[in-house]
């Protein structure tokens, strides 16, 4: 949905939230916003929740 979204829209900026999990979580449950840094050709600024 984001990848077709951006496809359609042609942004110059992509800014997505992540949940900020590390380690095994994060190998296992994957993230969203690892996949669209690897599979989109745009610029991406990702952002940490705070704490």
């Amino acid at each position: 949905m984001i990848s077709s979204t951006v496809k359609q829209l042609g942004p110059d900026l992509l800014v997505i939230g992540t949940h900020g999990r590390s380690g095994i979580a994060k190998m296992f449950l994957g993230s969203v916003a690892e996949e669209v840094l690897r599979s989109l050709d745009v610029d991406i600024l990702t952002v940490l929740p705070t704490r």
